[in-house]
């Protein structure tokens, strides 16, 4: 039979490197390191499922200290003899010694264990639902096997699985934990810290590999990281990641390797704004529907259970990219409630830099943007500028980010072409340009910076539109003050709703239309017309109104 394993280590590798494709002896490459802190979940797992022909003497080593050997060409996970003593709890089994080179210091070591996986269990199945691993069809009782061992030094902990006779897709497995944590690469979080955040990754490895053991890595190792702070919000052990991740924003979401583990904030950005942790394990109930051998269905599924909720993978990525850059607490639905935490552990986009000088025309063309890969427009300007994506081939998705001076308010506009007027106050402005669709676009494209001009004041594109039963959300900024008349009309040229607002200076003033009238009433489903009049301007837009049945 062959195995499979995942494991959680320390790592510090620089995450400009680039995992995709690996050959057996790539994989050990970086697994002989000198330096152990590397994340080597991907590498070992992709030896394991691809090949394990001709192995040096070193690269048979790797796998002796983690527990595997060779056998009749195929890689078998093994266990210490050593390990004679046994505690039970209601759901766990607990293997362990107390002499020996796996030995434990003293037993409070294994109760403390039992309580935080009995914690675990009680988080996964009780409170959210998710299905227990399945029963390895050997076992005489449901009891999950966990094996205390002395592992590898920077391994915190591992789970195997193993392709048992158990029906498609799901597969047995097995948890490994360390028998101590008191070396100086575990010192920044206590004993029981260490335990609670790898048991409670490594138990929904678990649960994944009895879901969808074809599953991508990055849909598991993201969603194992996000577990821990959703049980363990005190702990903040996925603060590693972010340093990385943020530094290299230009690498798709999905990239297998060291970057996947950051890839987390996408699954919280969802928790936070799609439905919480249910939204999660819905995303693994789709991978079960999904699940193939040869097909990466990762992002199927997760768009399938956004779905369900009315919404889209892409729709939420591109939020989540700006939730990203924006970085607060207090930015509605573009906010992370650890904000001021993430900042603190490195979550900063610069992007690339544009200084643009009034007059000049600059160009830059991408030709290496890759799917789920965003690049992100730092622009320094004291003047209006007016920005144009140009793509080569298939359409390039654009938006911009603009954070007022001095207030928490930030205007995000979608577009080919987009103008900022830099006179209403402007701290920061940042481009997204990101590459959504299928696997065979070409994302190639021209980006163009020019002189824009004074807006005086715009109006957001309403969304949703159409409606669909959703409140009806727009904006309006405006560079200085002035008094700007908003109604709304039916199709027979009735006022049905003008709300009374004024402009003291320049700001920006969300609305939002719940499909009643000025007297509180439900209008009925039809086309609808949202009027803005100010001093210079007037915007006219088309709203197709569907109301709640």
């Amino acid at each position: 039979m062959i195995w499979i394993l995942s494991f959680i280590t320390i790592s510090s590798i620089s995450a400009s490197d680039s995992y995709k494709n690996f050959s057996v002896q790539e994989s050990y490459d970086i697994l002989s390191m000198d330096s152990v802190h590397v994340h080597a979940t991907t590498h070992v797992t992709n030896i394991i499922r691809n090949g394990n022909d001709n192995l040096f003497y070193t690269e048979v080593k790797i796998l002796e200290d983690l527990g595997l050997s060779i056998q009749n060409g195929k890689v078998i996970a093994n266990t210490p003899n050593d390990l004679n003593q046994i505690f039970e709890t209601e759901h766990f089994r607990f293997h362990y010694a107390i002499e020996g080179y796996d030995a434990v210091l003293n037993v409070d070591y294994i109760l403390q264990m039992a309580n935080v996986f009995e914690n675990v269990y009680l988080f996964y199945i009780d409170t959210l639902g998710f299905s227990p691993p399945i029963k390895d069809p050997i076992s005489d009782d449901d009891l999950y096997e966990v094996f205390i061992e002395n592992l590898p030094s920077y391994f915190f902990g591992i789970t195997y699985t193993k392709n048992s006779s158990v029906a498609s897709p799901s597969c047995v497995s097995y948890i490994k934990m360390r028998n101590n944590y008191i070396g100086s690469q575990f010192s920044d979080k206590t004993e029981l810290e260490n335990i609670q955040v790898t048991a409670v990754h490594e138990f929904f490895h678990a649960i994944q590999f009895s879901y969808n053991c074809y599953e991508k890595f990055w849909f598991m190792e993201a969603t194992a990281v996000w577990s821990e702070d959703e049980l363990y919000d005190n702990v903040n052990d996925h603060y590693r990641y972010i340093s990385s991740w943020f530094s290299n924003t230009d690498k798709p979401l999905n990239q297998e390797g060291n970057h996947m583990y950051g890839s987390f904030i996408f699954f919280q950005y969802i928790d936070e704004h799609f439905g919480g942790p249910n939204t999660i394990k819905l995303c693994w109930d789709k991978s079960i529907e999904f699940a193939s051998p040869i097909q990466d269905n990762s992002i199927k599924s997760i768009n399938a259970a956004l779905n369900d909720l009315g919404s889209s993978f892409d729709e939420v990525y591109q939020k989540m990219r700006i939730a990203n850059k924006i970085m607060n607490s207090n930015a509605g639905i573009y906010s992370y409630e650890e904000a001021d935490g993430y900042i603190s552990a490195g979550a900063n986009i610069d992007g690339i830099n544009i200084f643009y000088q009034k007059g000049e025309v600059q160009q830059k063309s991408y030709f290496n943007l890759d799917l789920f890969q965003t690049n992100y427009y730092q622009v320094h300007t004291s003047n209006p500028i007016e920005v144009e994506i140009i793509p080569h081939n298939e359409n390039v998705p654009m938006l911009s980010i603009t954070k007022l001076q001095d207030k928490n308010q930030w205007s995000i506009r979608s577009g080919n072409k987009i103008n900022i007027d830099t006179e209403m106050g402007i701290e920061w402005i940042t481009f997204l340009v990101s590459a959504l669709g299928s696997e065979e676009q070409n994302w190639d494209y021209t980006i163009e910076f020019k002189d824009g001009f004074s807006e005086d004041f715009t109006m957001s594109n309403p969304f949703p539109n159409p409606s669909f039963g959703k409140p009806v959300l727009f904006s309006i900024e405006t560079v200085s003050k002035q008094k700007i008349a908003t109604s709304i009309y039916n199709v027979l040229g009735q006022k049905v709703w003008a709300p009374k607002k004024g402009y003291l200076d320049s700001e920006i003033n969300d609305f939002v239309w719940n499909g009643v009238n000025n007297e509180g009433k439900k209008v009925s489903s039809g086309l609808y017309f949202i009027e803005a009049v100010g001093e210079k301007k007037k915007f006219i837009h088309k709203i197709v109104f569907f109301k709640d049945e």
